[in-house]
C-alpha cells in the first residue's frame, strides 16, 4: 500500500487547525438541533468539532505511516457512528462516549488488514506493539455498550463493586489513562494477565450495570 503523500497530511492538518472548539452551551444547542429539531446542520457541526479528537486517538494508536490517512478516515467513520448513536439526555459526556467507538473502529480495521501490513503478536520482550496497547476492539465495544446502557454514575458504582485488582485496572486504564504495561508492572503481573483481567472486569461491569438497569425498568411507573 503506498504511503500517504506529505502534502495530503499537511492539508489535513491545516484544515484541522481551522476547527473551532465548542463551548458546553454551544454543544448542548447542537445536540438539541440534531436530536430534537432534526436539523442536519447540528450533526455536521458536531462531527466537524470533534475531528481533533479523531486525530488525537489515531496518533495515540500510532498506525503504520502507509495507512495513517486511511485510519484517520476510519476514525472519522467511528466518530460519525458515535454521533448517530449518542443519547445526549443520559448524562454521559460525548467526549467520554466517542473515543471507544473511534478507537474500536480503527483497531478493528488494522486487525482486519492482516499480518502483511503489521503484526499484533507480542515482541521478544512480551510487549504488544503500539497499535494494540491501548486495548482491543472487543473491549472498547463492550465498554461502549456499558455506557450506552447506563449513566456515568452507574459505571462508577459498577467499578467500585469490582474485585480489588479488577477495580485497580479499570480505574488506572479509563480514569487515569495509564499505559497497560505500566499498570501490569505495578501489579506485578504479565501483560497477557493484565488483558485477561481487563476483559474479565468489563464482563463483570456489564453484568452489574445491566442488572441495575433491569431493576430500574422493572420498578413501578418506569
Amino acid at each position: 500500500m503506498p504511503q500517504a503523500s506529505p502534502s495530503v497530511l499537511t492539508e489535513y492538518l491545516a484544515e484541522l487547525q481551522k476547527v473551532a472548539l465548542l463551548s458546553a452551551e454551544e454543544e448542548r444547542s447542537l445536540w438539541h438541533q440534531y436530536r430534537v429539531q432534526g436539523n442536519p446542520e447540528g450533526r455536521l457541526r458536531l462531527i466537524e468539532a470533534y475531528q481533533p479528537l479523531v486525530f488525537k486517538i489515531v496518533m495515540q494508536i500510532r498506525p503504520p505511516a502507509a495507512v495513517l490517512m486511511d485510519m484517520l478516515q476510519e476514525g472519522t467513520v467511528g466518530l460519525i457512528e458515535a454521533v448517530e448513536r449518542f443519547d445526549h439526555t443520559r448524562g454521559v459526556r460525548f467526549s467520554t462516549f466517542a473515543p471507544y467507538r473511534i478507537r474500536g473502529r480503527v483497531l478493528n480495521t488494522l486487525r482486519r488488514a492482516g499480518p502483511a501490513e503489521y503484526s499484533l503478536e507480542m515482541d521478544d520482550q512480551g510487549e504488544l506493539p503500539p497499535v494494540s496497547r491501548l486495548s482491543d476492539p472487543a473491549s472498547d465495544d463492550a465498554f461502549a455498550v456499558i455506557e450506552e446502557g447506563a449513566t456515568l454514575e452507574q459505571v462508577r458504582r459498577a467499578i467500585e463493586d469490582l474485585p480489588a485488582r479488577e477495580r485497580t485496572i479499570m480505574h488506572a486504564t479509563y480514569v487515569e489513562s495509564r499505559a497497560p504495561r505500566r499498570i501490569a508492572a505495578e501489579l506485578q503481573i504479565s501483560l497477557s494477565h493484565f488483558y485477561r483481567l481487563h476483559k474479565q472486569a468489563l464482563a463483570h461491569m456489564r453484568a452489574l450495570v445491566l442488572d441495575d438497569v433491569h431493576q430500574v425498568r422493572r420498578a413501578p411507573g418506569y
